[in-house]
């Protein structure tokens, strides 16, 4: 299993990442859009992991406590690379997301699990490989409520990138 822990997100947000897919579409040249059931922001990946670390992984996520929050996503950005960019619709990393996001990562460190250890900088991917021309903008907030994480597989179906929920921890309410 190719593991991560992710936020998803509500229809009515989807909707609004999607409107923001779509303007990149419209002045890129090719590239690989994220699929809609797709989108998510990713909180820590983990990788190829055993049935026993996903279990450690379950364990580590209902370990979390946190309160329903919001978080705005308000500009888009890009990773540059040789085979086309990479484009993300970033946010600040509130204190609530990055106490959860960092709360996570030491629980699932301290079970043992081979988290990634690189420089959290929330974002969530619109497309990868794409040619253009423009620069990065800003946009109207995008509000999405944090209420629960997930426990996601990362597979390829019929060629298609596929994410799977396998655990849900909810917020305390």
């Amino acid at each position: 299993m190719r593991l991560f822990v992710a936020i998803g997100f509500d229809p009515p947000t989807k909707q609004a990442i999607i409107a923001v897919q779509d303007e990149l579409r419209a002045v890129a040249a090719g590239g690989t859009f994220t699929l809609a059931e797709n989108l998510h922001l990713t909180l820590a990946f983990l990788g190829e992991c055993y049935a026993d670390q996903r279990a450690a992984a379950e364990e580590a996520m209902d370990g979390q406590v946190f309160e329903p929050f919001d978080i705005a996503f308000d500009r888009t950005g890009r990773f540059r690379a040789q085979g086309g960019d990479t484009w993300w619709l970033g946010l600040d990393a509130s204190r609530d997301l990055a106490r959860l996001q960092t709360g996570l990562v030491k629980t699932l460190d301290a079970a043992g699990l081979p988290v990634d250890r690189r420089l959290f900088r929330p974002h969530l991917t619109l497309a990868r490989r794409v040619h253009s021309t423009v620069s990065p903008w800003p946009v109207t907030p995008i509000t999405a409520r944090v209420d629960r994480i997930l426990l996601m597989d990362s597979s390829r179906v019929d060629g298609r990138l596929a994410y799977t929920t396998l655990h849900v921890r909810a917020a305390c309410q």
